[in-house]
């Protein structure tokens, strides 16, 4: 049986976008309808959300979901954070 991870991941590989940062990710080339499909039919992202009809939209949950499973990097976060603890270490 495979697990979500790997399952995601054989999207990703299909695409050419595993282990990239997510700003760099083309959600227009098939991927975004790949990975909505694939968790809208896991049960993972809930119907609002997929038919954005919830606060968050359907790239943003598709984006963290990735980035949880630690598939993709997100570049903007880690340095915001490394910033944080530089400063809260400087005082």
């Amino acid at each position: 049986m495979k697990t979500e991870y790997n399952e995601v991941k054989e999207i990703l590989k299909r695409h050419n976008s595993l282990d990239m940062d997510i700003e760099d990710l083309d959600m227009g080339s098939g991927l975004y309808d790949d990975l909505c499909s694939y968790f809208f039919s896991s049960g993972e992202m809930p119907y609002d959300v997929c038919k954005a009809r919830a606060d968050v939209m359907p790239d943003e949950w598709i984006a963290e979901r990735l980035i949880d499973l630690k598939l993709v990097s997100d570049q903007v976060a880690e340095n915001d954070y490394r910033e944080d603890y530089a400063q809260r270490k400087a005082y």
